[in-house]
């Protein structure tokens, strides 16, 4: 297998970063995408609201989601960096799934979905 992919599940298993590692174990390269929880509306939902955020890429309640581990851009970006994955490319784009520039201004505070291109 040369490239293992994940669509939006790295926040909703019981490892992620177990995961990783299996999934650059099968195949030489991975394809990982996940919600910011960083995105600017989500902290704006819990600024305002005190409560945790629905959306449509979070669309659960807190208690019953399947979403156990939420993270940042950074927080993966450290996880690869503490197990040596490289980062060999980053895709950030919008709730509707497009990049735009305005988006590479602020990555972690715009980008709502981050598609990582990895390997050993």
């Amino acid at each position: 297998i040369e490239t293992v992919i994940m669509a939006q599940a790295l926040q909703a298993v019981q490892s992620p970063d177990v995961l990783v590692d299996e999934m650059l174990r099968i195949g030489n390269q991975a394809i990982v995408t996940f919600p910011n929880f960083g995105y600017w509306r989500t902290r704006l939902y819990l600024l305002l609201k005190g409560r945790m955020p629905m959306s449509e890429s979070l669309p659960y309640n807190w208690y019953d989601t399947p979403n156990i581990h939420l993270c940042t851009f950074k927080d993966f970006e450290q996880l690869c960096h503490s197990k040596g994955i490289r980062i060999l490319n980053k895709t950030v784009v919008d709730d509707q799934h497009n990049e735009h520039w305005s988006i590479g201004i602020w990555p972690s505070m715009l980008g709502e979905t981050a598609v990582y291109h990895i390997s050993r």
